[in-house]
């Protein structure tokens, strides 16, 4: 709110977007915080594009992606420290 009143921007057009895994959680953070709402409201979209009825979208398969990614990525980045250090212990080297 204060931030809103510095600013002279609504609070309801603020954003807070924190630090997240990766970049497929942002679109998620927005939608949570209603960004398509504020920004079809801005654009005078928002009758166009919703009608007389406000929903959220639907973000399920989004988040099945965003899941596989981190899954993903951490198998990656496990498979990837577990060969230095094998590759390590060849050359005798410790971690």
């Amino acid at each position: 709110m204060k931030l809103s009143q510095f600013c002279h921007v609504e609070a309801a057009n603020i954003l807070n977007i924190h630090y997240v895994p990766n970049i497929w959680h942002i679109p998620l953070l927005l939608r949570n915080q209603n960004a398509h709402h504020s920004i079809l409201k801005q654009l005078n979209l928002l009758n166009l594009v919703f009608g007389s009825t406000f929903h959220h979208p639907s973000f399920s398969k989004y988040h099945q992606i965003t899941k596989f990614v981190i899954n993903f990525t951490l198998l990656w980045l496990n498979s990837l420290l577990h060969n230095a250090a094998s590759l390590g212990n060849q050359f005798g080297l410790r971690y």
